[in-house]
């Protein structure tokens, strides 16, 4: 009887580490996605990378110096005294104020590699990156209100970098923890996130991710691992935050389009819209719904559009994580250059 049990139980483990090497073997590309996705490193969820703020939720802890990988990329992350992505210099009154998310901040790419970095050479501006990793514009349009108080917006070229995960990320308040623009009756009031609503959020984060080395090489495991967590934890993409009166994305995008025409006009300075196309357009050829958005948004406020779909490929992409390689950070400056130099 004994013998009869344990031979089972070994064809059974023979079985599972069949399966999990068939498995592996034969996973398509959209298994591939969701088990990279989730299983990847996440900047701004160590703990050890950002502090709360009461008006952006969080930003990046100043003086920083790290590294930080991914399954196709190794990089040194560095920050400044404020907490950017560049260098001390640059804070010294710079011509050029770059804002956006991890695209614009050089997720995947060496700080040097990076738009900005490669933007300072072609033009010879000093330029300064002040992008998160995460960011909506919501969090951007504050970004630069922070700085109007420690240096000036007058005479300044803003770019500001639009994905299209801007949308989502402007609605997402993630238990409160990033702001959000509010209806209430004839006027629209700005939801300021608080301490305990930032250490929810990253606690649920890192509680959602999933860690496991062996999770990460195999997609069995992954399911496996991902199935006993989904039954324990949130998920970290739903809002838990209930507010009917909350703007959504696309209309506070249209809230902060209205408050950087008034800085615009109020400080002479000089706001372009960069457009950052998705990897899906390289691999389906459609463009995603908020391109309209966006050519609108500038042709209203009195913005410059600039779109990057023409001139990236789908090889300027990581294949996993959807982030520009060195390459599309090269052709982003080169085709900017005119936005800052006429």
């Amino acid at each position: 009887m004994m013998k009869k049990v344990l031979l089972s139980f070994v064809v059974f483990i023979i079985t599972l580490l069949l399966a999990g090497v068939l498995m592996e073997a034969f996973k398509t590309d959209e298994q591939a996605n969701a088990q990279y996705f989730r299983t990847r490193n996440i900047f701004q969820y160590n703990a050890d990378n950002v502090v709360y703020d009461a008006g952006r939720g969080y930003v990046l802890k100043p003086d920083l110096q790290t590294t930080f990988t991914n399954k196709e990329f190794t990089t040194s992350i560095r920050t400044n005294m404020f907490g950017f992505r560049d260098d001390n210099t640059s804070l010294n009154n710079p011509d050029v104020l770059i804002v956006g998310d991890s695209y614009a901040w050089g997720w995947g790419v060496e700080e040097n590699e990076g738009v900005e970095k490669q933007l300072e050479q072609v033009t010879g501006k000093k330029i300064l990156n002040m992008s998160v990793p995460g960011y909506g514009n919501v969090q951007e349009l504050l970004t630069l209100f922070a700085w109007e108080r420690r240096g000036t917006l007058q005479g300044k070229d803003i770019l500001l970098f639009f994905c299209a995960n801007d949308i989502q990320d402007n609605q997402n308040t993630s238990f409160g923890a990033f702001p959000y623009f509010v209806q209430e009756a004839n006027s629209i009031r700005l939801h300021n996130p608080t301490k305990e609503a930032f250490d929810t959020w990253l606690q649920t984060a890192n509680d959602w991710m999933i860690r496991s080395p062996l999770a990460q090489k195999n997609i069995l495991a992954y399911y496996t691992i991902a199935a006993i967590k989904n039954a324990g934890s949130k998920d970290l993409y739903k809002d838990y935050l209930t507010d009917d009166n909350k703007l959504n994305g696309a209309d506070a995008l249209l809230q902060v389009a209205g408050n950087l025409q008034a800085l615009q006009t109020q400080q002479q300075a000089r706001i372009t819209l960069v457009y950052v196309p998705p990897y899906s357009y390289y691999t389906t050829g459609k463009a995603d719904a908020s391109l309209i958005l966006v050519q609108q948004v500038c042709k209203q406020a009195g913005f410059r559009f600039a779109d990057l779909s023409s001139i990236l490929t789908q090889a300027d992409y990581y294949p996993l994580d959807k982030h520009w390689r060195a390459s599309g950070h090269q052709k982003a400056a080169q085709y900017l250059q005119p936005f800052i130099n006429q």
